[in-house]
């Protein structure tokens, strides 16, 4: 794609490039998606690249990208109340590695090594991904776009997200590149192309009508009434009210078949003081009702605060204690995160009476593990407990509504579960209940009430640990992309070290097409000042060519022609003028 000489028409070109990609980018990465529009994001500034200058070409990717980011603006800002250099880091620094990879894409493709420029473009992007999840979580990677594209989600099996976002960044990249290679490669660029994402659609399909059967089943119940005055209870006397009223609800879930209940993630702030009397009552509803109980509570000591899930075992005991490991940044900065892992065995359903869970060593697979909310943004930790070979993962946690992000974080968690092979149920305040299994498919989902009332859902689900090579190997895929950025760096820096290149210009352009016209009429010229006696135009040549027939042969006029040597050699500054005739 040509960009245009004049520059404000150059400048437009550009600019709805930008909008178009910062508006793609918009509606596939915000907090509601559509899995569709980030294929072909970047296409407008990938075919653009290497027609603009350097310059250009990161100023438009760094805009589109961070355009595109603001999005998250208010929720980060506002409802996450994220300070301002966070948020900033959280929108700038993704923008730049985006516009990186456009510019290493279009040093590529200006030197026609189109396979290279198709590659590196989505290299950059996995690469900076994950590195950006080692510290802040994995919530800004393309992958989480496709949690709705079912058959392209299979691959975080064997690669993990990263490998999802390197597959969805290397189309734009790849048609891009397709599109300006020369005719001959065309086709054997485009196979490659077909032939690798056939493969992913294969296995994709493969993998979701091949599950293996799941010879356990749980039924977990979920109850939620956080909203309004139940948001957060402000003392100790609103706090056992709620409580009570949680508890009141795991008799008929019970009696129903649960054989868990599960609460959201800090249901409340609980002292030191009163954590014996709200652990009494939860003992006493799950032996009374014969189920495991897990309840997030804030818990506060003396010296530290911590996130819990107390999970209360059908006999009545404390089963385990879970404290999450990845806390806010803004709201939890004063808890103590968690180190250990919790892992129980999951109870067996029994018509004549079951028989409560022991906590224990983990096991064969049917094993049960516990994470807090924010703690599923994290891949390394849930590959912990599939190690463990754990089969369902109960989650605990806190979203900020179902208009917000509720259906952006809620399902963020379903990639650890295809990820790391085991089924999912998360219940979350002022947000969605779900249940998903091992191939992101949604089992059961209920929304929360924004006027408090208390809402409950009970959910039939497999208790099965499908391994996956993601859970065995971790994150080999972003390694290997690691491993093929340097080597890309290597190559690009080597060829910035063999001279410039040339800035492209415009084959369509007015000036080309000058220049070109009078560069032939100065080759005509020379050829006539080169026949010397005129035979190298017959006199009959000369009367049918009106344009010729004033000219006389330079015997005839008895002079010379000579003509600037200088216009026949492009380095020279007179290229493209017309030679001077000179009379002696």
């Amino acid at each position: 794609m040509d960009l245009p000489v004049n520059a404000f028409r150059r400048a437009m070109v550009i600019a709805c490039a930008v909008l178009f990609t910062a508006g793609a980018y918009f509606v596939s990465c915000g907090l509601h998606r559509m899995w569709w529009p980030v294929w072909i994001a970047p296409l407008p500034i990938l075919f653009l690249a290497p027609k603009m200058r350097v310059w250009e070409a990161f100023a438009a990717a760094l805009a589109a990208h961070a355009l595109a980011g603001l999005s998250f603006w208010n929720y980060l800002r506002y409802t996450v109340q994220f300070p301002l250099w966070l948020e900033l880091v959280s929108i700038l620094i993704p923008s730049a590695c985006f516009a990186f990879a456009l510019v290493l894409y279009q040093g590529f493709a200006r030197k026609n090594r189109r396979w290279l420029a198709a590659i590196s473009f989505p290299v950059v992007i996995v690469a900076a991904e994950y590195l950006f999840s080692l510290s802040q979580g994995t919530f800004i990677n393309t992958g989480y776009t496709q949690l709705k594209n079912l058959p392209v989600l299979q691959l975080a099996a064997v690669a993990g997200l990263w490998g999802i976002s390197f597959t969805v960044n290397l189309f734009p990249a790849g048609l891009a590149a397709l599109a300006a290679a020369p005719a001959k490669s065309r086709l054997r660029f485009g196979t490659a192309l077909a032939v690798y994402y056939a493969c992913i659609l294969t296995y994709g399909f493969a993998r979701l009508y091949n599950a293996p059967p799941a010879h356990d089943s749980v039924v977990v119940g979920l109850v939620e009434t956080h909203a309004g005055r139940n948001i957060f209870p402000p003392d100790a006397q609103t706090t056992m009210a709620l409580l009570q009223e949680y508890a009141s609800q795991v008799q008929p879930l019970a009696a129903r078949g649960a054989q868990f209940v599960l609460f959201p993630e800090m249901s409340a702030l609980v002292p030191d003081s009163h954590l014996p009397q709200v652990d009494a009552l939860f003992q006493r509803t799950a032996r009374a009702a014969n189920v495991q109980i897990l309840l997030g509570v804030i818990h506060v000591t003396d010296h530290a605060g911590y996130n819990e899930g107390r999970l209360y075992s059908a006999t009545g005991a404390i089963e385990t204690v879970y404290r999450k490991h990845y806390p806010v940044p803004t709201w939890e900065a004063r808890t103590t995160p968690g180190t250990g892992i919790s892992v129980l065995a999951c109870p067996r359903p029994n018509k004549q009476d079951r028989a409560p869970s022991v906590l224990d060593a983990p096991q064969a697979a049917g094993n049960v593990g516990i994470e807090i909310c924010r703690d599923m943004d994290f891949p390394e930790l849930s590959r912990r407990y599939a190690e463990q070979q754990v089969g369902l993962m109960l989650v605990p946690a806190w979203d900020q509504g179902v208009g917000v992000d509720a259906y952006w974080h809620g399902h963020l968690a379903l990639m650890r579960a295809v990820e790391d092979g085991f089924t999912m149920v998360r219940d979350a305040k002022v947000g969605l209940m779900t249940a998903s299994d091992d191939r992101g498919r949604i089992l059961a989902e209920e929304p929360t009430r924004p006027d408090g009332t208390l809402v409950t859902m009970l959910v039939t689900v497999p208790v099965r640990h499908d391994s996956t090579l993601y859970q065995k190997w971790g994150d080999w895929f972003a390694w290997l992309d690691l491993a093929g950025l340097a080597a890309l760096l290597a190559l690009w820096v080597v060829g910035l070290r063999r001279g410039k290149e040339p800035q492209p210009q415009s084959n369509s352009s007015p000036a080309s097409r000058k220049q070109r016209l009078a560069r032939a009429t100065s080759f005509m010229i020379c050829a006539f000042s080169a026949s010397g006696d005129g035979q190298a135009f017959s006199p009959r040549r000369r009367s049918r060519n009106s344009s010729l027939s004033s000219v006389r042969a330079p015997s005839s006029m008895g002079s010379k022609l000579r003509m600037c040597d200088s216009t026949a050699n492009d380095a020279s500054p007179n290229v493209g003028r017309l030679p001077t005739l000179v009379t002696d």
